[in-house]
């Protein structure tokens, strides 16, 4: 009986051919990867020009866990530059307890004057989680962050998150952020802890 031999089946070729287009592929993956990859100075160049508007250098700084209220969120990246004559803290911040246990993730700015945190220059919104309806979130639900006054951010007002212990001191009137886009209280509790992360952070008060 004449024997088959296994290298010159159908199905060995079949084999050969998917394991040569798979080690293509991967092959061409890893040097579009180095190719298309924007390095980490670019991302934060980017990053400042989207929320500060002009390019200025900055550099990266450490977070300090300690000063996290992760109950809230989380700091992601913590950046500081000074332009004009003023300080600037530069914080990617994500907002937790939205939509469907979903995240809102944005670029919060904080000015400083003669070492004193006086406004939220600008918060921009990055990115979502499960968040159906942040398309209908415009720029005046945004700006609405940079209202808080000198005085409101050295008394530690914070924007209203669903939870008692942060809201009983929660900035409130009849802009309230929390209900600036109807149907989407949960998204702007998410929204608002990307924005009070960064506070508490900046205040390194925790309590």
């Amino acid at each position: 009986m004449k024997k088959n031999n296994l290298f010159k089946t159908e199905a060995f070729k079949c084999v050969i051919v998917l394991f040569l287009i798979t080690v293509l592929m991967c092959g061409l993956l890893a040097i579009l990867n180095d190719v298309l990859s924007v390095p980490q100075e670019e991302r934060l160049n980017r990053a400042v020009m989207k929320v500060y508007g002009k390019s200025v250098e900055a550099t990266a700084k450490e977070i300090d866990p300690a000063r996290v209220a992760e109950d809230l969120g989380s700091v992601d990246e913590y950046y500081a530059f000074t332009d004009e004559g003023f300080s600037y803290e530069l914080f990617k911040s994500t907002g937790s307890n939205g939509y469907k246990n979903g995240t809102v993730t944005m670029w919060i700015l904080i000015k400083y004057e003669d070492g004193e945190a006086v406004s939220v220059k600008k918060a921009v919104l990055d990115s979502y989680e499960k968040q159906t309806l942040m398309s209908s979130f415009g720029e005046e639900f945004f700006d609405r962050y940079t209202s808080l006054t000198k005085d409101q951010l050295k008394d530690g007002v914070l924007f209203k998150t669903g939870k008692p212990n942060i809201d009983n001191n929660a900035f409130f009137d009849g802009n309230d952020v929390q209900h600036a886009v109807s149907g989407a209280t949960r998204s702007s509790n998410a929204a608002n802890n990307a924005v009070n992360v960064v506070l508490l952070y900046v205040w390194g008060d925790l309590s």
